[in-house]
């Protein structure tokens, strides 16, 4: 069994109000309550994560410059004598 440790935390008012009200609805304890809501937060972020790092990785990898033309190419430099041509700056 993991070891627990103690933790305090300050709520506002309002907040540990309405945990309260929850809580008792579910018969849940404080303590139990505030873990579940902290796993849960801890996926959400994890996942989310993860889902930017997939995101980037299939967006980095649909590019394939050897194949697009744009190896070698210094893409910045690029893009700044473009805006000069268009006149955008």
């Amino acid at each position: 069994m993991n070891q627990a440790q103690r933790t305090q935390v300050y709520l506002p008012k309002e907040l540990r109000e309405e945990i309260d009200m929850v809580r008792r609805q579910n018969g849940e304890s404080l303590a139990g309550y505030m873990r579940k809501a902290v796993e849960q937060r801890i996926k959400k972020d994890k996942k989310e994560k993860t889902d930017l790092k997939k995101l980037a990785k299939e967006v980095v990898g649909a590019v394939d410059l050897e194949k697009s033309g744009w190896e070698g190419i210094d893409i910045i430099k690029w893009q700044s004598e473009m805006r000069k041509d268009r006149k955008i700056f």
